[in-house]
């Protein structure tokens, strides 16, 4: 196995899940370490906006950035330098509040082997079903070429090639990290799925998720505006991911 370490990214004022951080570096197959997360709320006004650039992508994201989605993307963001700094081959990343199954170890050392460089590695916390082509296979293990890339960031592989292309890409944002990951045609990031993933999410019982938005009016707008907006950006980006992959 190529993997030689993982990161866990956690917020420092997140204290109710500092009991599952140590679970994490306690579980991991590989030598695991925090990497404190961007706190989205922390961000001055001048250094949103630095980042910032609303319909930079087609298709557009049609939701404004919320300070903690700001923050996750600057946490990822901040890995991928530092994989490209330390020049980790391969490193595991995992968010906190995911938890290993048995068989976990296996399943990295699967993707491990199997991943070449430039490759992104998903390993997703519900059933992977969407269509997809299979690269690697063997007994109950495989390495999925997705027609559309899921969403969520919650554990991947990231090779060294992988983060310097993401970090080319996004010297602007304009969506969440996991919506921006999706944009292979962007990126230029092949972006693949290890099945079965053996890893699931236990956020419930964490408090639900550390990020968020405004108040409860706000946050019933944005919901209206979603339900309406959001699978027909879902329609476009499926329609794109299909016509790069054809």
């Amino acid at each position: 196995m190529n993997v030689s370490q993982a990161l866990v990214v956690t917020l420092r004022r997140a204290t109710a899940r500092q009991p599952q951080v140590q679970r994490i570096l306690q579980t991991c197959p590989v030598p695991c370490q925090i990497h404190d997360a961007v706190d989205g709320k922390l961000l001055p006004d001048d250094e949103l906006q630095r980042w910032i650039e609303p319909r930079l992508h087609l298709p557009s994201y049609p939701f404004p950035l919320n300070v903690g989605e700001v923050g996750c993307f600057l946490s990822h963001r901040g890995i991928w330098q530092r994989i490209v700094d330390e020049g980790w081959e391969q490193t595991l990343i995992v968010e906190d509040d995911i938890e290993f199954e048995p068989g976990f170890a296996e399943s990295l050392a699967f993707a491990s082997e199997h991943a070449r460089s430039g490759d992104y590695v998903q390993f997703q916390v519900r059933p992977f079903t969407s269509p997809h082509r299979v690269l690697s296979q063997q007994s109950k293990w495989a390495l999925l070429c997705p027609d559309v890339i899921p969403l969520r960031t919650s554990a991947q592989l990231v090779t060294k090639l992988a983060a310097e292309r993401l970090l080319a890409a996004s010297s602007r944002l304009d969506r969440p990290v996991d919506a921006f990951i999706q944009m292979r045609w962007v990126t230029g990031v092949r972006v693949v799925v290890m099945n079965p993933s053996c890893v699931h999410e236990v956020s419930a019982n964490l408090g639900g998720s550390t990020i968020g938005g405004g108040g409860k009016r706000q946050a019933m707008t944005d919901r209206v505006k979603r339900e309406v907006l959001r699978p027909i950006y879902r329609f476009q980006i499926a329609s794109r991911s299909r016509k790069d992959a054809a």
